[in-house]
């Protein structure tokens, strides 16, 4: 089901009896039993599969109203190891521990109204796709203002000509200028390479069993051959790949090996290591932010003076 999700509806957890840390949290404008009901009977999405699978059905936990479903999706996701809403990977459910949900939901449910853009956000995430914006926005002659509140959404920005407009977000950070004089129009392959995204690896080896290794890229193309028999488990695309391998590794205890090597490791660790990365560099970006507007606050005050 598609719906427009900036406005009134419910949030919604669903727990299955298989697994007690399995869940799927949703928004909707139904009866949260009759999204129930569909989640149970459509075999063809995660959520009916498992059902197909086990043979038991998902339960309603818990429901609640809420001004702005979006916001309350975000603030949920953002409030967990994910950040990243599942379902726009393609992924319906995940395991989550069930303290970490319920202050998931806790949060969301009191999340009211999306915040204007101009106001100082209360998420890491926010403050991550602020900077992940001004990134993509470097040589185009565009800036921001304020906030990326919602990577989907739109934002304010001005460009070098003194245009301002109001645009999504991601129409922008893929290229398109400004709507009045065609300035910061720009191939995303480029800004790619200006900005210096990437992704992070996590490879297994079928021929070694017990070891792993961690990768990096700055190619748009995620569909690489590695050599050696070396093949992707999981992937992240982030924003500072150099940041995000030394987060990666220093949450696996580990010092970075010498040229990367292979490193023996049990691969369920490297994996959940994985989940939590994007959520840890988040918060380690949103702290730079801080200082970074710390200090232009300071700089504006002594100006005044």
């Amino acid at each position: 089901m598609s719906e427009k999700t900036d406005k009134p509806g419910f949030i919604y957890l669903l727990v299955h009896p298989s697994n007690q840390n399995l869940y799927k949290f949703g928004i909707t404008t139904w009866k949260p039993e009759d999204r129930l009901a569909e989640h149970n009977n459509d075999c063809k999405r995660q959520a009916g599969k498992i059902v197909k699978e086990t043979g038991q059905k998902w339960q309603l936990k818990e429901y609640h109203a809420v001004p702005d479903m979006g916001w309350a999706e975000e603030v949920f996701w953002a409030s967990t190891a994910y950040l990243v809403t599942p379902y726009s990977k393609g992924v319906e459910v995940c395991e989550i521990k069930q303290e970490e949900v319920f202050s998931a939901l806790d949060k969301a449910k009191k999340a009211g109204l999306r915040p204007p853009p101009g106001l100082k956000p209360e998420f890491d995430n926010i403050y991550a796709y602020t900077a992940e914006m001004k990134k993509r926005l470097q040589g185009r002659g565009i800036s921001l203002e304020g906030y990326v509140t919602d990577r989907s959404g739109k934002s304010n920005f001005i460009c070098s000509n003194g245009h301002k407009w109001k645009a999504r977000s991601m129409a922008i950070a893929e290229g398109a200028g400004c709507p009045f004089c065609g300035i910061g129009a720009k191939d995303l392959e480029e800004i790619w390479k200006t900005a210096k995204l990437g992704y992070i690896y996590l490879l297994k080896n079928p021929d070694i069993p017990g070891f792993i290794k961690i990768e990096l890229s700055y190619d748009m193309n995620v569909n690489f051959t590695w050599e050696d028999n070396w093949e992707s488990y999981r992937y992240r695309y982030v924003i500072e790949p150099v940041l995000a391998e030394t987060l990666l590794w220093e949450m696996l205890g580990k010092p970075l090996p010498h040229n990367r090597e292979p490193i023996e490791m049990d691969l369920k660790l490297a994996e959940n290591a994985f989940k939590n990365l994007i959520f840890k560099m988040q918060s380690v970006i949103a702290e730079a932010e801080k200082e970074k507007e710390k200090i232009q606050e300071e700089d504006v005050t002594k100006t005044s003076q």
